[in-house]
């Protein structure tokens, strides 16, 4: 059993785990820390939220073996029953408790927040909460919770998250040796591959973890390109200036995507290469001609990913490779944007998706880039109403064209889906919005 080292609550902690055992098994068993709770077991319901290195995660989703040398918090850390936290205390006075199951994952995620931001707007304190469900209160009392105990946090110094230099225990080659020899599984963020095995009742044992890899990290320019590392996770692609500026539409899928809890976790990697085709940044990527650069012990391949993924869930990839980096053209002077249909705000699967790019000048279109999600078996590029769109003055006529080529390209890809009797016409609504400049998000 590996052994694993992390601080909880402040205090050192050593302990022998299972290879593909959750933190919340190791908090609820192992430590009988009960005050982290499983509800759902597929990252949708909050209840089992903590802190790991002050940013809210699912523990449901977390490996134990993946919070080595990292600082871990449950809502133990905010106060006792004799001393509580003054979170804790505006919590009980504006009745944002009632049967209590959510309630410390709730606290820790209001914690996270107020630790960054003393004074957030109501918008910033319901995004903050959306991955933490509430059956009681109606959430109205937790939001003036949150208000209420501003005063307090405008007076605490964050002192950000712990330097994680000393983490870094694997380098890519080691990767790919180990991928070389096979018999191992890869995880990165984990949100995906862990609910997969959960329902098929399987447990990932032998895996090595794609985060502990620095040269896999971080967004930078080189030359011409955008280049994002693979494991780079989507809240760090949605704050970025150099997404926010030159990508605009991938920094607002990466905000979209799940809940808090699942963005402080989840990675661009993984979301190309589980290939779903609901997968929020694969048609920002598509309209900014993203290439993947796949790498293995043999060789290193440069695919376009419009090539990359050939249907749902399948790719190219071979299994000796690792989706290593993404790059991706910076698109300037454009009015850009993501578009995402859902059953709800957050926590939602896409039903359909739209990413644009346009450029025009005098009422011209100069450029236009559009792609489509969550109508197709994969995410496709509009290149035929691109085509017709280039070129041409603004107007009712050349739009209504436009927009009937993609009608057409969806269901030439997917046939008559029952679906689209509810799609067509919003995507129809949508586009037309889009192209006569009326809609940005």
């Amino acid at each position: 059993m590996p052994k694993v080292n992390f601080l909880l609550n402040e205090e050192a902690v050593e302990i022998n785990v299972e290879k593909g055992e959750t933190l919340l098994f190791t908090l609820r068993e192992r430590l009988k820390i009960k005050s982290v709770k499983e509800g759902c077991g597929i990252g949708e319901c909050g209840a089992c939220t903590v802190l790991v290195n002050d940013l809210p995660v699912y523990s449901c989703l977390t490996p134990t073996i993946k919070v080595h040398g990292k600082d871990v918090k449950t809502v133990e850390f905010l106060g006792t029953q004799e001393n509580l936290h003054p979170l804790q205390e505006n919590f009980i006075k504006m009745g944002a408790v009632q049967c209590g199951y959510c309630t410390p994952g709730m606290l820790l995620a209001s914690y996270a927040l107020l630790i960054r931001n003393t004074n957030p707007t109501e918008r910033e304190i319901r995004e903050a909460i959306s991955g933490n469900l509430c059956r009681c209160t109606g959430y109205l009392p937790i939001i003036e919770a949150i208000k209420n105990s501003i005063p307090y946090f405008l007076n605490i110094q964050f002192k950000g998250n712990p330097e994680e230099e000393h983490l870094i225990t694997l380098t890519k080659d080691e990767i790919l040796e180990k991928l070389y020899e096979g018999k191992v599984e890869i995880i990165a963020g984990g949100t995906d591959i862990l609910v997969s095995k959960r329902k098929k009742d399987e447990k990932i044992e032998d895996f090595v973890d794609l985060t502990l890899v620095k040269e896999l990290k971080g967004i930078d320019m080189i030359e011409n390109e955008i280049r994002i590392g693979s494991v780079t996770t989507h809240v760090e692609i949605q704050n970025n200036l150099l997404i926010k500026n030159s990508a605009t539409s991938l920094s607002v899928a990466c905000g979209l995507i799940g809940s808090p809890q699942i963005r402080n976790t989840a990675t661009i990697g993984g979301n190309i290469i589980n290939a779903s085709p609901a997968a929020d940044t694969v048609p920002p990527l598509l309209i900014h001609d993203a290439i993947c650069v796949l790498e293995s012990k043999r060789e290193s391949r440069q695919i376009p990913l419009i090539e990359l993924i050939t249907g749902p869930y399948k790719t190219i990839k071979k299994p000796d490779e690792v989706l290593s980096e993404i790059r991706m053209l910076p698109l300037h002077g454009y009015r850009e944007g993501y578009i995402k249909v859902g059953k709800r705000k957050a926590l939602a699967i896409s039903r359909l998706s739209i990413a644009f790019a346009i450029k025009e000048n005098s009422g011209i279109y100069e450029d236009v880039r559009i792609s489509i999600g969550s109508c197709t078996p994969v995410p496709f590029r509009a290149y035929m109403a691109e085509d017709i769109l280039k070129g041409n003055k603004r107007n009712e006529r050349i739009i209504q064209k436009a927009i009937e080529a993609i009608i057409g390209e969806i269901i030439k890809k997917s046939g008559g889906r029952t679906s689209y009797f509810y799609k067509l016409p919003v995507i129809r609504d949508l586009l037309k919005e889009i192209l006569e400049g009326k809609r940005c998000q």
